[in-house]
């Protein structure tokens, strides 16, 4: 039972342990509420309890549940696996919240004295250190388009925007924004005409919207002229998009 010199801490109050390395019971009845129905006493006189300290102890040598009266440390202490087998008892999210804190207690780093450290335990820690900044810069060269495409839309006016003013947003050229598009099968012009037009598909995905307006000739008459608008959600992807290509 001696795994560790840390302490056992379920649901913030920390489990004593005695001399033999048996949890104490008595405070992981407070942990779990300290219900009166949940008194580690009463789980004791259970015979499957028994049963399964009998076995624990013929296996280990000593006993694998006691109650000690008196002394600086009364309670009733157990062995690991029958902590497990308390907090069952109790309940499953009881019985979660032990397991969690005991894996916790097995995987928790333990305290360095500097006075103990060797040169070689130094370089180790010096190369652990600096794989883990290597992993951390990697993970913010990651990060970055993505970061640089929520600055371009901070940047960005507000609602849908023409093709030109998102490909300044984009920080491109528009004639290559419609170029990458078309490309790309965000926009086609259909035979014969000089207006573009938005892919039913990228119109349902909310990426790309029409917008359809009545503007006057020089002769007095009228005429519809329709745009491609680019929406905030369709800013975002290209931002994304561009971004990554940047990066790459």
């Amino acid at each position: 039972m001696h795994t560790t010199n840390l302490s056992l801490t379920v649901a913030g109050t920390r489990v004593r342990r005695d001399a033999a390395g048996r949890y104490c019971l008595n405070d992981l009845h407070r942990a779990a509420g300290g219900e009166n129905r949940h008194r580690p006493s009463l789980w004791a006189a259970n015979r499957q309890t028994a049963d399964l300290a009998t076995a624990l102890e013929a296996e280990a040598g000593i006993p694998a549940l006691v109650a000690e009266q008196g002394g600086t440390t009364p309670g009733t202490y157990a062995a690991k696996e029958l902590v497990y087998a308390y907090a069952m008892w109790i309940s499953p999210a009881f019985h979660l919240a032990v397991i969690r804190a005991y894996d916790a207690l097995l995987t928790a780093t333990p305290p360095v004295d500097p006075a103990k450290v060797t040169r070689v335990d130094l370089a180790r820690m010096i190369l652990d250190a600096e794989a883990e900044i290597a992993q951390l810069q990697h993970q913010v060269a990651e990060a970055a388009p993505k970061v640089a495409a929520l600055e371009r839309i901070a940047e960005a006016s507000t609602g849908s925007t023409c093709i030109t003013i998102a490909a300044k947003a984009l920080g491109q050229r528009p004639r290559a924004l419609f170029g990458w598009l078309q490309q790309h099968v965000w926009i086609y012009r259909r035979s014969g005409s000089a207006t573009w037009c938005a892919y039913q598909h990228r119109l349902a995905a909310g990426l790309l919207e029409h917008k359809v307006s009545t503007v006057s000739r020089p002769d007095g008459s009228e005429k519809t002229v329709h745009q491609v608008l680019v929406t905030p959600k369709g800013l975002a992807r290209l931002a994304e998009a561009f971004g990554k290509a940047v990066a790459a």
